[in-house]
């Protein structure tokens, strides 16, 4: 792990800004990745597809879902990246 440094005027002020910013941004990502997950559920049930064998490619993409699957595959896409940020901010630890 890395060290990043900030300079303040008033760090004592400075210290619980970042501490809320970074709590706050967790709970948009936690909210996010939910509202995400639902959408993956919902639309894997309604295309009848298991999300894993999608995306290891042994779905095929009909001409009538194709536009449906294609979607669904980005929504994975999105969970992950929104995962992996949640994940970063995490491990984020503001010491004095």
């Amino acid at each position: 792990m890395q060290t990043i440094s900030l300079k303040s005027n008033s760090p004592d002020m400075a210290i619980p800004l970042l501490k809320n910013a970074i709590d706050r941004e967790k709970r948009i990502l936690i909210e996010t990745l939910r509202i995400t997950r639902e959408k993956i559920s919902r639309m894997a049930e309604q295309l009848g597809v298991n999300i894993d064998k999608l995306m290891r490619g042994e779905v095929d993409h009909s001409e009538a879902q194709d536009m449906q699957l294609i979607e669904l595959e980005g929504e994975i896409e999105i969970s992950k990246h929104i995962e992996a940020e949640l994940k970063e901010l995490e491990s984020v630890e503001i010491c004095k």
